[in-house]
């Protein structure tokens, strides 16, 4: 019971932190997953006396629904798990299964999962679930109790939406009474599956000229157009580029402009998707230093090309310092 309520706050503090990153949101999606399962020996409370069940090994399939908030999901998972039991000693007395009697389990669980994102395609995951188990003996007897498991895995990206994903699991349910005979459930389970995620990454905004608007000339020495570049993964403003924005800020006092246009690159030294979210990240860091420099926010549109539009066209997985940049433009 302690692991379970365990379970429970941790479970809390992982949506919790996931709701904190709105900025990955990347949308909902299934799973299908089948294993093979091992279960150890347990042990048993009868009217006869204590002693030990064992089964054979079995097998599960199930499947799931859940929505990805960038690092951290949350699920709901259905699974079905069937094993023989092999025999139960009571005592002395030990009776084999010859009958090939067995027991199913249906289970429902809620499970909080966290991806420890990076730039490969392979994403390492762990989390936890809470749920009920329905335990069935061959239809003879029955009984629904409380389950948990914990999760360890890994997903590798097939496609943008498709992942194949491979974990091991720990379940366990409270103990559970057919017909008398009283133990709790524990299952290993090695288990294979396919998950395809609805999500994409956000369409850049569509480049709108804006209206023409009857000004003096520019200054001739005042630039239109400058350009920040940042280090390798990262979204903080150095102090060159500060400079830069500042010079960006009172251009645009100056010139008396009503819009400026953020777009945010990155190279390709991570996934499309993660460049996506880092780009829009960019661009995001110079439009807060800009407002903090007295620029209207209403008059800042940021846009996110991820590694779409490189200065320096290079292969797949080089770093680029050219091409990690927010190109800031006064129409």
């Amino acid at each position: 019971m302690r692991l379970a309520l365990g379970l429970v706050s941790a479970a809390a503090i992982l949506v919790a932190g996931a709701a904190a990153q709105a900025d990955m949101v990347s949308g909902p999606y299934i799973t299908g997953f089948g294993g093979y399962t091992i279960n150890p020996e347990v042990g048993i409370d009868t009217p006869l006396g204590s002693g030990k069940l064992s089964f054979e090994d079995g097998w599960v399939a199930g499947a799931a629904v859940g929505y990805d908030f960038g690092r951290a999901r949350i699920e709901f998972e259905g699974a079905y798990r069937d094993n023989e039991y092999d025999s139960i000693r009571i005592g002395n007395a030990t009776v084999n299964n010859n009958s090939g009697d067995g027991l199913a389990v249906i289970s429902g669980m809620v499970n909080a999962l966290y991806d420890f994102e990076n730039e490969s395609v392979v994403t390492p995951y762990m989390g936890f679930g809470m749920g009920a188990a329905y335990l069935d003996d061959d239809g003879s007897e029955s009984d629904t109790v409380l389950a948990y498991q914990g999760i360890v895995g890994t997903k590798v990206s097939i496609t943008e939406n498709l992942s194949a994903v491979v974990d091991y699991r720990y379940f366990r349910t409270l103990e559970a009474d057919l017909a008398g005979t009283k133990f709790e459930y524990e299952q290993h389970t090695i288990t294979a599956g396919l998950t395809y995620n609805f999500g994409t990454p956000a369409a850049p905004a569509p480049m709108v000229e804006p209206a023409p608007v009857v000004q003096p000339a520019p200054t001739p020495e005042l630039a239109r157009s400058y350009m920040v570049f940042f280090d390798w993964d990262s979204t903080a403003i150095t102090p060159d580029a500060s400079q830069i924005i500042r010079d960006a800020a009172s251009a645009a006092q100056t010139l008396g402009v009503t819009r400026i246009e953020l777009t945010g690159h990155a190279d390709r030294s991570g996934s499309p998707r993660y460049n996506q979210r880092l780009s829009l990240k960019r661009a995001e860091a110079v439009k807060a230093e800009l407002i903090a420099l007295g620029v209207s926010p209403d008059s800042i549109s940021t846009v996110g090309k991820g590694e779409s539009a490189p200065l320096v066209p290079t292969p797949d997985g080089v770093r680029e310092a050219q091409n990690r940049r927010v190109e800031i433009v006064l129409p």
